[in-house]
């Protein structure tokens, strides 16, 4: 009965690993490795940031990577070693950059809105015409909508009148104040 107790003690991870994070892969951990003491005490990148990856021992002895879940709202950072509010991550860690890019990328000047669906699906202007704001789910909550500044097609600008990106040639200004209100 010990011996049961014993296996099914160091099965459990691996186990929590097979219910809870069938989705989530050790495949999609980045750059793990378990070979020494110091990898061992690392927390790891995985593809999605909201999810990081560490190493756990095996019951036949060996040190395997498992992917563990960041609390909601927040992603890992490789950094910190923690996982960490979105705004807490530096710029250059290296498991945040696409959530950091999204976040970088900020329609904030002017501020742009993304509470309704007439928001969520109408394009805004930027204070640069050659990028326009999209609301899009951000990929730490899909469940929210964030301003995204996205950029034009090259020899193209943002046209709010049209809602696309037009050749320059045939561009005129709808996003100064008096050409037109993107925020209305």
């Amino acid at each position: 009965m010990k011996c049961f107790a014993l296996i099914l003690t160091l099965l459990l991870p691996l186990l929590g690993l097979v219910f809870t994070g069938a989705a989530e892969t050790v495949e999609d951990c980045t750059e793990i490795s378990c070979r020494t003491f110091q990898h061992i005490n690392t927390l790891w990148c995985h593809t999605r940031p909201t999810y990081f990856c560490q190493c756990r021992p095996s019951p036949t002895g060996l040190w395997v990577a498992q992917v563990m879940p960041c609390a909601i709202g927040t992603v890992f950072s490789f950094r910190q070693q923690v996982c960490v509010h979105p705004s807490d991550t530096a710029k250059d860690d290296d498991c945040t950059d696409r959530i950091l890019t999204e976040l970088d990328e900020l329609c904030e000047d002017p501020p742009v809105r993304c509470g309704t669906p007439q928001e969520i699906n109408r394009l805004a202007c930027h204070k640069e015409p050659k990028k326009f704001c999209q609301c899009r789910p951000l990929d730490i909550n899909p469940t929210l909508y964030a301003p995204l500044a996205r950029p034009c097609a090259p020899e193209t600008t943002f046209s709010f009148r049209q809602q696309t990106c037009v050749h320059d040639w045939t561009w005129t200004d709808s996003c100064s104040e008096d050409g037109g209100d993107s925020m209305s």
